[in-house]
């Protein structure tokens, strides 16, 4: 019998709500969830802090048509939130039921960044939109998760880029393995994975894959040495890239340089830990 971790192992969580950055985040999430054969479980919450600002007396709403003050309540909000949520788990009926895939779908109340960090305790994956307030800023949320969550982490912008396939990076040896097992496993999608390898791992790489499933249709390409950010952006364009996979410890992997790839060049980016 499976353990409550186990369980919990075998699960991709995506944050849902009405923004286009997640209902992204929740097609990539769900194709992921197809490729690994594992549930895809939807969160939706309900943001405390709005909670408490709409109890204030002095709230307002203002209609985009008219321009008029209307008073706002935390009943409005709540039946606000109850309409998303319901549009949410629609979304997320649609795309897990289009791949045939399990499903959950959960309602939690709470700080946005806590929740989204305490479901992510030994899921496989967590996926959310980059909540983006200004260009080339991800939002509070999203620069939470990037230093907090202990899970694979995938970050989605707000638009879908024209490639369809993934660039896998290996250019760490700590993260090597991990990068290469998920590319393995995305190696049955309609466009495999390119795996864009360090010179340095080239050899690593041959040997991790030899015999592994999938791995004949991988294609190779090298990273020049040195490479910075810039190279490596110029090879995702080239490339038509859907977005990057990288190792959580890959120099590519800080929080300022991912908040660049997907802020600012709009690419998903997949952390693998």
């Amino acid at each position: 019998m499976a353990t409550s971790d186990q369980a919990a192992q075998e699960r991709i969580v995506v944050a849902v709500d009405a923004s286009a950055a997640s209902l992204l985040a929740l097609e990539l999430a769900a194709d992921l969830a197809a490729a690994l054969r594992t549930r895809l479980a939807g969160l939706y919450v309900e943001e405390e802090d709005l909670l408490h600002a709409a109890g204030l007396p002095f709230v307002r709403e203002v209609r985009a048509g008219s321009g008029q003050a209307s008073p706002f309540t935390t009943d409005d909000l709540q039946r606000h939130w109850r309409a998303l949520a319901s549009d949410a788990r629609n979304a997320l009926t649609r795309a897990a039921q289009a791949r045939r895939i399990a499903w959950s779908f959960d309602v939690v109340r709470g700080r946005a960044a806590q929740v989204m960090s305490e479901a992510a305790r030994n899921a496989r994956l967590t996926g959310l939109g980059s909540g983006a307030r200004a260009a080339g800023r991800l939002g509070s949320v999203a620069r939470a998760a990037l230093v907090a969550t202990d899970s694979s982490l995938l970050l989605v912008p707000p638009q879908r880029r024209p490639g369809e396939r993934w660039v896998a990076l290996v250019d760490t040896p700590g993260g090597a393995s991990a990068v290469l097992a998920l590319a393995s496993a995305l190696a049955t999608t309609p466009a495999a994975p390119l795996l864009l390898v360090a010179p340095s791992l080239e050899a690593f790489g041959r040997a991790a894959l030899a015999g592994t499933p999938g791995a004949a249709q991988l294609h190779r390409m090298a990273l020049p040495e040195l490479a910075e950010l810039p190279a490596l952006v110029a090879i995702l364009r080239a490339q038509r890239a859907q977005g990057l996979i990288l190792a959580a410890d890959s120099r590519f992997a800080d929080p300022a340089q991912v908040e660049r790839l997907v802020a600012d060049g709009g690419w998903p980016v997949l952390l693998v830990r």
